[in-house]
């Protein structure tokens, strides 16, 4: 299926849900003493038409590797028709870049609810700082496809375990 040929990309936001949040009060990190992580994990459901992100981030102190605050975010969204972007393989051929725009989207929600979550705590002046949302969303996909990888081949070394066994 060519970009040509694929139906028009159309979405609205299902539901926007804090799937939690975690300040460690008793570390005082200093401003530049931080590092700011994140994590990613999406899901779909042609048959019922939707996406999902889930996105954390996770603030650290950089010398002790401590985290001293986390939230994460699902964002759904509903896509018009999303089983009529799968192809005769039953691979999902998303519009060029729409996967990313949802992300940037979805983390555009996260870094709101965090927001919100701090505020009137002594980490309140802390911002998730503005991103690539391409370059971002591609290193989260990759570090998940790795894991994705990794347990597979735990799996696989499992079960030739059991077979020799």
């Amino acid at each position: 299926m060519t970009t040509e040929e694929l139906p028009p990309f159309q979405f609205s936001i299902m539901r926007i849900l804090d799937c939690g949040f975690m300040i460690e009060e008793a570390i005082s990190p200093e401003n530049n003493n931080i590092q700011i992580g994140y994590g990613m994990s999406f899901t779909f459901d042609t048959q019922n038409d939707w996406i999902e992100y889930l996105i954390r981030t996770d603030f650290r102190e950089k010398d002790s590797n401590i985290k001293f605050l986390s939230g994460t975010v699902l964002t759904r969204f509903n896509i018009a028709n999303l089983v009529s972007f799968v192809d005769e393989n039953q691979k999902i051929n998303f519009p060029d870049g729409s996967l990313e725009i949802l992300f940037g989207i979805a983390f555009g929600h996260m870094r709101a609810i965090v927001s919100k979550n701090i505020a009137g705590s002594r980490f309140s002046h802390f911002i998730i700082p503005i991103i690539n949302q391409q370059s971002l969303f591609k290193e989260l996909l990759e570090a998940n496809i790795e894991r994705v990888k990794k347990i597979r081949e735990t799996e696989l070394i499992k079960k030739e375990d059991k077979i020799r066994n």
